[in-house]
């Protein structure tokens, strides 16, 4: 048998007992960065359907600050070329949300696709992205797009891809908005027919001179995401010579024990370059429209 905490008694050996935690429930972004200041090692919450499990690991909170009721948190806008997502939208409002449909509609679309609806109503994209879980579809997304994690209403602001790059040690801060710029994005795509083993979003952005640059992001749920880029110095795709590059920039490491290095080169090659094509057969309709 196990004993409560804080002496309230016994439960059963199924059970675990919470060590006992304050709780704060700010209502603004002011408020929220106030409590941190003064507790620097406050947990967030948001969702909550990461923080139960990473409770039930051994996560054991002095400080528990709930943005639930942080509403400024879960604004979407898109203005000047760059598209706002809160953090604190969940799953269900982003792949939903009229404001993303229109800015980067593939990204709604694949959006929708991560989860299961209980999951999608409940869980947050910042929840998603903070809790570091390489098994999470946004890194991926959100990192083929580049966007960048904007902490403490302003006060840092980071690639997604910082997340993988020194296990978040430094990175204690509130996160308070996601930037994707959209001025310069001709198209993106997610392909997670191969998930759990392997899983590519790729974004084609157009350069000043024209020409067309390409960058994607492959994971599995055993590996943090890998950028790849590709330049291509033309004003057109080809399909089968950008995804022989990209893949090959996949780096030994990326093997795990559900495939070899090479295994995972060769699903990345076929899936970018059938995102490639999707890509091609859009652009094209657009041209002859």
């Amino acid at each position: 048998m196990r004993t409560q905490a804080l002496g309230a008694g016994l439960v059963a050996q199924s059970q675990l007992a919470m060590a006992p935690f304050r709780l704060h429930r700010p209502t603004t972004i002011e408020d929220a960065l106030a409590i941190v200041s003064e507790h620097p090692d406050a947990v967030f919450a948001a969702g909550c359907s990461d923080l139960v499990a990473q409770i039930r690991e051994g996560c054991a909170p002095n400080t528990l600050v709930s943005l639930q009721k942080v509403d400024a948190l879960r604004i979407t806008s898109h203005e000047a070329g760059v598209l706002h997502i809160g953090p604190m939208v969940t799953h269900h409002m982003g792949a939903t949300d009229d404001i993303v449909g229109t800015a980067i509609p593939n990204l709604a679309a694949a959006w929708a696709s991560i989860a299961t609806v209980r999951i999608r109503y409940t869980a947050t994209v910042g929840g998603n992205l903070m809790a570091r879980r390489y098994r999470y579809e946004m890194p991926l997304l959100l990192g083929a797009l580049g966007a960048d994690l904007v902490f403490d209403a302003g006060a840092l602001s980071r690639p997604v891809a910082s997340l993988w790059a020194d296990s978040g040690t430094d990175q204690r801060g509130l996160l308070t908005d996601i930037t994707v710029r959209t001025d310069d994005l001709v198209w993106f795509g997610y392909e997670r027919s191969m998930r759990p083993t392997a899983t590519v979003a790729l974004a084609v952005r157009r350069n000043p001179d024209g020409t067309l640059q390409v960058r994607a992001q492959s994971g599995s749920e055993y590996r943090h995401g890998f950028a790849l880029t590709a330049d291509t110095g033309a004003r057109e795709l080809d399909p089968l010579e950008v995804s022989a590059q990209l893949a090959q920039q996949l780096p030994d490491d990326c093997a795990d024990y559900t495939g070899s290095a090479e295994y995972r080169r060769h699903l990345v090659r076929v899936l970018t370059r059938r995102l490639l094509t999707a890509a091609c057969a859009q652009l094209k309709g657009k041209t002859t429209r």
